[in-house]
């Protein structure tokens, strides 16, 4: 492999560890206080697609003539990505904290209401039949002319939503480990009925809790596809909601574990990217299925497959996950 096959496997390994990590979140707020989120794909979704349109409208304002007015439409983009995650996040919780339905069946409905929900959208505002969303609009002003092979190619395409990404882990960590406010999500998901007795509003919590989710996976939804090189996003074609799930499952519902998953995970997202370029660019080496393009974007779904079968044995969710709160029956 060369340097730029490197700077390449690099660049993906930021962009897949940060939106991993930050799904995989999403997933963990929410579950933590009793809410089963099997809608972070509608998240992700939703979050990359209203970040991806502001892009696109924005490319043509004055913002977008210099490297720091694109970097703050990049910033407001993010902005708006948390708060339509957080809008539809309430979907979720009002369905099961207020009308006590099934979750799980609720979060699978939700999954198709948004890409339902954004293909429409995405019809009226770019007035084309086709699902697809152009994420590389402002590509001239993200790419890097060093010279060096590996810090262009790595660093190319990044913008300041990788760093509010990495901020937000940081601060949704503390929030979880660290602080009284994790201390009672954890318990309205582990005993609502004895976080009750001391005064925590259970219900208000898991509202809460959901919310943050959602923002933090449409977060992660956004920082993936905008930082994509492929240049076109199609809306239903997404996919990485569930394997966050997974990720979410396999780190045990604990953050620290949870960042070390995704970071595995991204390590062979990454890898397959750069590493199958690499073996194409050699006329030397004979192509079978194991130096084909489709086995290596096959692997990390493999390795979550295995990783659950093997892993999941070992892992407790909260308690309390999936059951709806009823104050009077305490």
């Amino acid at each position: 492999m060369s340097l730029s096959d490197f700077g390449t496997f690099a660049f993906y390994f930021i962009v897949y560890g940060v939106g991993f990590v930050l799904g995989s979140f999403g997933g963990m707020f929410s579950e933590c206080s009793g809410i089963i989120n099997i809608a972070l794909e509608g998240s992700m979704v939703f979050g990359a697609f209203s970040g991806l349109i502001f892009l696109q409208v924005m490319s043509g304002s004055a913002l977008a003539a210099s490297w720091l007015g694109v970097q703050l439409i990049f910033l407001l983009a993010c902005l708006i990505a948390i708060f339509f995650s957080c809008l539809f996040s309430f979907l979720l919780s009002f369905v099961a904290i207020k009308l006590k339905a099934d979750q799980t069946i609720v979060g699978t409905a939700l999954n198709t209401v948004a890409i339902a929900t954004c293909t429409i959208a995405n019809t009226f505002i770019t007035r084309k039949d086709s699902a697809e969303v152009t994420n590389n609009v402002f590509s001239s002003f993200l790419s890097l002319n060093s010279g060096n092979a590996f810090w262009d190619n790595a660093f190319s395409n990044l913008h300041v939503g990788v760093i509010i990404g990495i901020i937000a882990i940081i601060i949704l960590w503390l929030a979880m480990d660290k602080t009284r406010f994790g201390l009672r999500l954890r318990a309205c998901g582990e005993n609502p009925a004895a976080a009750d007795s001391v005064g925590i509003n259970v219900n208000k919590m898991r509202y809460i809790g959901t919310m943050i989710g959602a923002a933090s996976a449409g977060l992660g939804g956004f920082v993936i596809f905008s930082c994509s090189q492929i240049g076109v996003w199609t809306i239903d074609a997404l996919g990485y909601g569930f394997l966050v799930l997974a990720i979410e499952i396999l780190g045990n519902w604990k953050s620290t574990r949870i960042i070390w998953a995704s970071l595995f995970f991204g390590f062979f997202f990454a890898f397959a990217p750069s590493f199958s370029a690499a073996l194409s660019n050699n006329p030397n080496i004979q192509s079978t299925f194991f130096t084909n393009k489709a086995f290596f974007y096959m692997l990390p779904y493999l390795l979550a497959f295995f990783s659950l079968i093997f892993f999941s044995k070992k892992s407790h969710a909260p308690k309390a996950e999936g059951i709806p709160y009823d104050k009077g029956a305490r």
